[in-house]
């Protein structure tokens, strides 16, 4: 891809539960804030996560990727490609993912990351753990 003169900041990189936008203000509630995903059995099917992305000081457009990644296995959960533009310096771009239902074959930290031009610009662990059952 080609350089990028000026990269933008991150603001925050929040999975969580559901994001609600009201749409007269287009202010978003974010709810159930999500560090941890614990199953008592693997392979896991997540039914769906949701994801807030705030950036700002960009300049124009950009290319970018959201990408989830195991940190043991290197193994590529979810990605997907796309492109943000700013009008001005001094706007916060608000990004709102749904993911579908995610597959995590193994217990691990799985690393969110979100990526202009291939350049990591943030990112944060999921961490995926293993609990017992009530029933063993």
């Amino acid at each position: 891809m080609g350089a990028i003169l000026e990269m933008p900041m991150g603001i925050g990189l929040i999975p969580c539960d559901q994001i609600i936008e009201d749409r007269l203000t287009g202010k978003k509630t974010l709810v159930g804030i999500i560090g941890e995903i614990c199953s008592t059995k693997f392979p896991l099917r997540y039914p769906a996560l949701h994801l807030m992305v705030s950036l700002t000081s960009g300049r124009g457009d950009y290319p970018c990727r959201l990408q989830i990644v195991g940190s043991t296995t290197n193994t590529e959960v979810f990605s997907s490609r796309g492109r943000l533009k700013f009008k001005t310096p001094t706007q916060v771009v608000d990004l709102v993912f749904t993911l579908p239902a995610l597959r995590f074959e193994t217990p691990d930290s799985y690393w969110i990351k979100f990526m202009i031009d291939d350049v990591t610009l943030m990112s944060r662990p999921l961490r995926v753990t293993e609990t017992p059952s009530a029933n063993a």
